[in-house]
């Protein structure tokens, strides 16, 4: 059963790589410029927030994820073959095809982090691992297939994956998801959970910063006129580096505390876009990525550890829901449209220079959430004494 999960994991990742990594070169390569990639990836995000919130409610509502994964896959494959048939600039056509396609990259990949935890919590280190395995293999691979043989061969490739993964979506064993869905009340309380909501705001902060990784460096790459193998390799790099924290997750969290993770991670951000606007040529960009080592996967763990603790364990699952749609979402909807407008005006360099000094912003923020989360469990602590 095992080797099932690991298998579904590889392909699917393999197969978002493939589409996800080559999106701002197939923009890039049709002719649209900066600002006009910053509307079609801000649109991207809308669909993102929207899917992830109601793909969350659906499987909450009724106990499934198999049949919703298979759904969110499918519009995924439909809709990236479909932006790949049109090699010439259809502005609408093409905001539409890149939003359903980046929108359910973003739910597959939180659906299949809910359904790889309730499948085999013990052993989720490995599933992810698998998937940063397939992201590692699969970017090299459609970088070399579009240099080599054009998009046409890419939609191939994917559409032969695509028939393996659906065939072990069938294969594996569904969950019953538990938790309940999102409902008003439960906005209600987080909302008033004022170490929630600062957390939730340093998050999104912090996925503004690693976002611009997705578009302005990858502009910077399209500029020095990278080939889409090059760009490729970056994106299959970084996916290879976070395998090491996955497989080490565990043993991470029993000896440094999730805070100073936190702290940690916000500064190699701040360091990585240094590099990223310091780098004279591609090799240089490839070389800062591989920070990807104590950046992304190291913000991702503690989200997930931190939200948990301050949020009461009837609402952790629309907590998580709720707290993704709002960072990666939002983030994913900012970015693009500050970034492209700044990149325009003041050139890429000097914009990731102004993201690294944004870093300042979330660090300043996460020592305010721990004063403010002390104080918050002194009142708890009063409060239950009183009651006593």
């Amino acid at each position: 059963m095992k080797l099932k999960y690991y298998c579904l994991n590889f392909l699917a990742f393999a197969a978002i790589s493939m589409v996800n990594t080559q999106m701002i070169p197939y923009l890039t390569s049709v002719g649209y410029d900066v600002v006009e990639r910053g509307y079609i990836l801000a649109a991207n995000a809308i669909v993102a927030i929207i899917g992830q919130l109601v793909f969350g409610y659906i499987c909450d509502k009724y106990k499934k994820i198999k049949p919703f994964f298979a759904l969110a896959y499918a519009l995924l494959v439909i809709s990236a073959l479909l932006m790949f048939c049109f090699q010439k600039q259809i502005f609408w056509y093409h905001l539409l095809t890149v939003a359903v396609m980046g929108g359910m990259v973003k739910v597959i990949m939180g659906l299949d982090e809910t359904w790889m935890l309730e499948a085999d919590s013990e052993n989720y280190g490995v599933l992810r691992a698998y998937g940063a395995l397939g992201l590692t293999i699969g970017s090299p691979i459609a970088g070399f297939l579009v240099d080599s043989f054009g998009y046409i061969a890419l939609s191939i490739t994917l559409g032969i994956i695509s028939a393996f993964c659906f065939l072990f979506i069938w294969l594996v064993k569904d969950v019953s998801k538990s938790g309940e869905p999102i409902q008003l009340s439960s906005l209600t309380k987080l909302l008033q959970n004022k170490p929630y909501l600062l957390l939730v705001m340093i998050y999104l902060l912090i996925y503004m910063i690693g976002t611009a990784d997705q578009y302005v460096v990858i502009d910077k790459m399209m500029e020095m006129k990278a080939e889409h193998a090059l760009v490729g390799f970056k994106w299959a790099l970084q996916s290879f580096m976070e395998i090491p924290l996955f497989l080490l997750a565990h043993r991470i969290l029993k000896r440094y505390k999730p805070s100073a993770l936190l702290i940690f991670g916000t500064l190699m951000y701040a360091v990585k876009f240094v590099m990223y606007a310091w780098a004279d040529n591609s090799w240089w960009i490839i070389a800062a990525a591989s920070l990807q080592l104590v950046t992304l996967p190291v913000i991702m763990l503690t989200s997930k550890v931190l939200i948990k603790e301050i949020t009461p364990e009837e609402l952790f699952s629309s907590a998580q829901m709720f707290a993704m749609a709002i960072f990666i979402g939002v983030s994913g909807l900012v970015t693009p449209l500050i970034t492209s407008y700044l990149s325009d005006l003041l050139g890429y360099d000097f914009t990731l220079y102004l993201v690294a000094g944004f870093a300042i912003v979330p660090l300043l923020l996460i020592f305010l959430y721990l004063y403010i989360r002390k104080k918050h469990q002194s009142e708890q602590k009063a409060c239950e004494i009183n009651q006593k």
